[in-house]
Protein backbone atom coordinates (compact mmCIF):
# COMPACT_ATOMS: atom_id res chain seq x y z
CA UNK A 1 0.00 0.00 0.00
CA UNK A 2 1.02 3.75 -0.37
CA UNK A 3 1.31 5.96 2.11
CA UNK A 4 -1.79 7.70 1.08
CA UNK A 5 -3.20 4.08 1.66
CA UNK A 6 -3.81 3.75 -2.00
CA UNK A 7 -2.73 0.29 -3.25
CA UNK A 8 0.92 -0.16 -4.86
CA UNK A 9 0.48 -0.74 -8.79
CA UNK A 10 1.42 -4.23 -9.86
CA UNK A 11 1.61 -3.99 -13.81
CA UNK A 12 1.15 -0.42 -15.04
CA UNK A 13 -0.76 0.30 -18.71
CA UNK A 14 1.74 3.35 -19.78
CA UNK A 15 3.58 2.57 -22.35
CA UNK A 16 5.35 -0.96 -22.01
CA UNK A 17 7.79 -2.57 -25.00
CA UNK A 18 6.44 -5.17 -27.17
CA UNK A 19 9.34 -6.34 -28.41
CA UNK A 20 8.68 -4.74 -31.55
CA UNK A 21 10.78 -1.62 -31.16
CA UNK A 22 7.76 0.41 -30.71
CA UNK A 23 5.73 1.45 -27.31
CA UNK A 24 2.25 -0.14 -26.67
CA UNK A 25 -0.04 1.29 -24.00
CA UNK A 26 -3.40 -0.25 -22.52
CA UNK A 27 -6.20 2.39 -23.55
CA UNK A 28 -7.44 3.02 -20.79
CA UNK A 29 -8.47 6.31 -21.03
CA UNK A 30 -10.81 7.89 -23.81
CA UNK A 31 -7.55 10.49 -25.18
CA UNK A 32 -10.02 13.19 -23.62
CA UNK A 33 -6.79 15.09 -22.65
CA UNK A 34 -5.13 14.64 -26.01
CA UNK A 35 -7.55 16.44 -27.92
CA UNK A 36 -7.72 19.33 -25.03
CA UNK A 37 -3.71 19.73 -26.45
CA UNK A 38 -4.43 20.95 -29.11
CA UNK A 39 -1.47 21.26 -31.93
CA UNK A 40 1.87 21.73 -30.93
CA UNK A 41 3.83 24.78 -32.73
CA UNK A 42 5.40 23.89 -35.73
CA UNK A 43 8.40 26.40 -35.86
CA UNK A 44 9.52 26.02 -31.82
CA UNK A 45 12.43 24.37 -30.94
CA UNK A 46 12.36 20.52 -29.24
CA UNK A 47 10.65 20.84 -25.77
CA UNK A 48 13.29 19.73 -23.00
CA UNK A 49 12.40 17.13 -20.79
CA UNK A 50 13.70 15.43 -17.31
CA UNK A 51 12.73 11.99 -16.48
CA UNK A 52 12.39 11.02 -12.48
CA UNK A 53 13.17 7.35 -11.60
CA UNK A 54 10.38 4.99 -12.27
CA UNK A 55 10.64 1.27 -12.63
CA UNK A 56 12.67 -0.25 -15.46
CA UNK A 57 9.94 -1.33 -17.10
CA UNK A 58 8.25 2.03 -16.77
CA UNK A 59 10.87 3.87 -17.52
CA UNK A 60 11.84 2.41 -20.78
CA UNK A 61 8.52 2.20 -22.31
CA UNK A 62 7.81 5.79 -21.19
CA UNK A 63 11.07 6.64 -22.86
CA UNK A 64 10.45 4.66 -25.88
CA UNK A 65 6.80 6.81 -25.83
CA UNK A 66 8.33 10.60 -25.34
CA UNK A 67 10.64 9.03 -28.54
CA UNK A 68 7.98 9.18 -30.81
CA UNK A 69 7.39 12.73 -30.36
CA UNK A 70 9.95 14.68 -32.25
CA UNK A 71 8.80 17.82 -31.00
CA UNK A 72 10.14 16.37 -27.91
CA UNK A 73 14.24 15.99 -26.75
CA UNK A 74 14.75 14.29 -23.45
CA UNK A 75 17.97 15.58 -21.14
CA UNK A 76 17.92 13.48 -18.19
CA UNK A 77 16.61 10.52 -16.91
CA UNK A 78 16.55 7.84 -14.30
CA UNK A 79 17.06 10.90 -12.07
CA UNK A 80 16.52 10.49 -8.18
CA UNK A 81 15.45 13.71 -6.32
CA UNK A 82 19.39 15.35 -6.01
CA UNK A 83 20.44 14.11 -9.71
CA UNK A 84 16.88 15.77 -10.61
CA UNK A 85 16.92 19.29 -8.81
CA UNK A 86 21.06 18.96 -10.15
CA UNK A 87 19.98 18.79 -14.00
CA UNK A 88 16.80 20.80 -13.55
CA UNK A 89 19.03 24.11 -12.08
CA UNK A 90 22.14 23.18 -15.13
CA UNK A 91 19.99 22.73 -17.88
CA UNK A 92 16.49 24.51 -17.17
CA UNK A 93 14.26 21.47 -18.81
CA UNK A 94 10.71 22.91 -19.62
CA UNK A 95 8.80 19.79 -18.00
CA UNK A 96 9.91 17.38 -15.73
CA UNK A 97 8.10 13.89 -15.32
CA UNK A 98 8.21 12.27 -11.66
CA UNK A 99 6.98 9.00 -10.60
CA UNK A 100 4.11 9.46 -7.08
CA UNK A 101 6.91 8.38 -4.93
CA UNK A 102 9.21 11.43 -5.99
CA UNK A 103 6.37 14.02 -6.13
CA UNK A 104 5.24 12.81 -2.65
CA UNK A 105 8.45 14.57 -1.17
CA UNK A 106 6.93 17.43 1.22
CA UNK A 107 9.56 20.29 -0.69
CA UNK A 108 10.17 18.16 -4.26
CA UNK A 109 7.79 20.01 -6.43
CA UNK A 110 8.97 23.35 -4.74
CA UNK A 111 12.99 23.53 -5.20
CA UNK A 112 12.11 22.05 -8.61
CA UNK A 113 10.33 25.28 -9.51
CA UNK A 114 13.15 27.29 -7.16
CA UNK A 115 15.77 26.11 -9.84
CA UNK A 116 13.40 26.82 -12.86
CA UNK A 117 10.31 28.90 -11.74
CA UNK A 118 8.75 28.46 -15.29
CA UNK A 119 9.30 24.19 -15.35
CA UNK A 120 6.22 22.72 -16.31
CA UNK A 121 6.12 19.22 -13.90
CA UNK A 122 3.98 16.06 -14.67
CA UNK A 123 3.44 13.22 -11.67
CA UNK A 124 2.66 9.81 -12.56
CA UNK A 125 0.90 7.99 -10.09
CA UNK A 126 -1.24 4.78 -9.82
CA UNK A 127 -5.21 5.41 -10.17
CA UNK A 128 -4.73 8.69 -8.67
CA UNK A 129 -8.28 9.66 -6.97
CA UNK A 130 -9.81 13.33 -7.50
CA UNK A 131 -8.61 14.32 -4.54
CA UNK A 132 -5.17 13.37 -4.76
CA UNK A 133 -5.01 15.41 -8.14
CA UNK A 134 -6.32 18.49 -6.80
CA UNK A 135 -3.95 18.54 -4.12
CA UNK A 136 -1.05 18.13 -6.63
CA UNK A 137 -3.03 21.13 -9.19
CA UNK A 138 -2.80 22.86 -6.19
CA UNK A 139 1.13 22.41 -5.79
CA UNK A 140 1.16 23.51 -9.50
CA UNK A 141 1.68 20.13 -11.23
CA UNK A 142 -0.02 17.98 -13.56
CA UNK A 143 -1.46 14.13 -12.61
CA UNK A 144 -2.02 11.45 -14.50
CA UNK A 145 -2.48 7.67 -14.27
CA UNK A 146 0.04 5.03 -15.48
CA UNK A 147 -2.91 3.91 -17.25
CA UNK A 148 -3.62 6.28 -19.55
CA UNK A 149 -2.75 6.47 -23.15
CA UNK A 150 0.59 7.27 -24.89
CA UNK A 151 -1.39 10.19 -26.51
CA UNK A 152 -2.48 11.29 -23.43
CA UNK A 153 1.26 11.23 -22.07
CA UNK A 154 2.83 13.20 -24.41
CA UNK A 155 -0.21 15.75 -24.69
CA UNK A 156 -0.16 16.08 -20.87
CA UNK A 157 3.89 17.21 -21.76
CA UNK A 158 2.86 19.47 -24.35
CA UNK A 159 0.39 21.14 -21.87
CA UNK A 160 2.74 21.20 -19.07
CA UNK A 161 5.42 23.17 -21.50
CA UNK A 162 2.70 25.39 -22.56
CA UNK A 163 2.48 26.72 -18.75
CA UNK A 164 -0.85 24.74 -18.16
CA UNK A 165 -1.71 21.88 -16.04
CA UNK A 166 -4.41 19.26 -16.16
CA UNK A 167 -5.54 15.96 -14.56
CA UNK A 168 -6.96 12.40 -16.46
CA UNK A 169 -8.02 9.61 -14.81
CA UNK A 170 -8.23 5.92 -16.96
CA UNK A 171 -11.97 7.03 -17.29
CA UNK A 172 -11.68 9.72 -18.82
CA UNK A 173 -11.98 12.49 -16.32
CA UNK A 174 -10.21 15.39 -17.16
CA UNK A 175 -9.54 18.88 -15.27
CA UNK A 176 -7.59 21.33 -16.80
CA UNK A 177 -6.35 24.89 -15.78
CA UNK A 178 -4.80 27.62 -18.04
CA UNK A 179 -3.67 31.08 -18.19
CA UNK A 180 -6.64 33.35 -18.31
CA UNK A 181 -6.92 36.07 -20.63
CA UNK A 182 -8.94 38.10 -18.34
CA UNK A 183 -6.65 37.71 -15.48
CA UNK A 184 -4.62 41.11 -16.64
CA UNK A 185 -7.97 43.08 -15.19
CA UNK A 186 -7.76 41.85 -11.35
CA UNK A 187 -6.31 44.37 -9.10
CA UNK A 188 -2.96 43.65 -7.19
CA UNK A 189 -4.59 42.46 -4.41
CA UNK A 190 -6.56 40.53 -6.12
CA UNK A 191 -3.96 38.73 -7.52
CA UNK A 192 -2.03 38.62 -4.29
CA UNK A 193 -5.27 36.29 -3.11
CA UNK A 194 -5.57 34.14 -6.04
CA UNK A 195 -1.89 33.24 -5.70
CA UNK A 196 -3.31 31.76 -2.17
CA UNK A 197 -6.85 30.36 -3.77
CA UNK A 198 -4.53 28.30 -6.50
CA UNK A 199 -2.53 26.80 -3.77
CA UNK A 200 -6.03 25.75 -2.17
CA UNK A 201 -6.06 27.75 1.02
CA UNK A 202 -9.13 28.34 2.84
CA UNK A 203 -10.78 31.95 3.08
CA UNK A 204 -9.41 31.76 6.50
CA UNK A 205 -6.29 31.08 6.14
CA UNK A 206 -5.67 33.89 3.56
CA UNK A 207 -7.21 36.50 5.85
CA UNK A 208 -4.64 34.72 8.89
CA UNK A 209 -1.38 35.77 6.35
CA UNK A 210 -2.94 38.54 4.80
CA UNK A 211 -3.84 39.80 7.89
CA UNK A 212 -6.97 40.98 6.11
CA UNK A 213 -10.95 40.55 7.46
CA UNK A 214 -12.08 37.20 6.77
CA UNK A 215 -15.53 38.93 5.28
CA UNK A 216 -12.82 41.14 2.69
CA UNK A 217 -11.14 38.25 1.48
CA UNK A 218 -14.88 36.52 0.45
CA UNK A 219 -15.50 39.56 -0.96
CA UNK A 220 -11.67 39.64 -2.96
CA UNK A 221 -12.86 35.44 -4.08
CA UNK A 222 -16.01 37.18 -5.19
CA UNK A 223 -14.73 39.45 -7.46
CA UNK A 224 -11.87 37.39 -8.26
CA UNK A 225 -14.38 34.50 -9.12
CA UNK A 226 -16.31 36.94 -11.39
CA UNK A 227 -13.48 38.28 -13.34
CA UNK A 228 -12.41 34.99 -14.47
CA UNK A 229 -15.63 33.21 -14.98
CA UNK A 230 -15.69 30.95 -12.90
CA UNK A 231 -18.20 30.13 -10.06
CA UNK A 232 -16.45 28.27 -7.26
CA UNK A 233 -13.21 28.99 -5.55
CA UNK A 234 -12.05 25.29 -6.42
CA UNK A 235 -12.70 25.96 -9.40
CA UNK A 236 -9.07 28.13 -9.09
CA UNK A 237 -7.52 25.59 -7.46
CA UNK A 238 -4.31 25.04 -9.91
CA UNK A 239 -4.76 28.25 -11.70
CA UNK A 240 -1.32 29.61 -13.20
CA UNK A 241 -0.33 32.90 -12.37
CA UNK A 242 0.44 35.01 -15.08
CA UNK A 243 4.10 36.54 -14.95
CA UNK A 244 2.70 39.63 -15.99
CA UNK A 245 -0.16 39.30 -13.15
CA UNK A 246 2.72 38.40 -10.67
CA UNK A 247 4.97 41.35 -11.87
CA UNK A 248 2.36 44.01 -11.04
CA UNK A 249 1.26 42.47 -8.01
CA UNK A 250 4.97 42.40 -6.65
CA UNK A 251 5.37 46.09 -7.47
CA UNK A 252 2.61 47.51 -5.22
Amino acid sequence: MSEDGRPREAQSGLARADGSGRSTTRLGATGALARSAGEPAGDAGPITVVLGRFDALLSLGLAQTLGEDRSLQIVGADLDRADLEDVVASKAPQVAILDETTAVHPTVLERLRAAQPAIGIVVLAHLPTVAYSMRLLARGASCLSKDVSGADILAAVHIAADGRRAFADVDGHLVERSHSATAASLTPREVEVLEYLSRGLSHGEIAHALQLGHETIRTHSAHIRGKLGVRRSRDLIGLPIPASAERASGQT
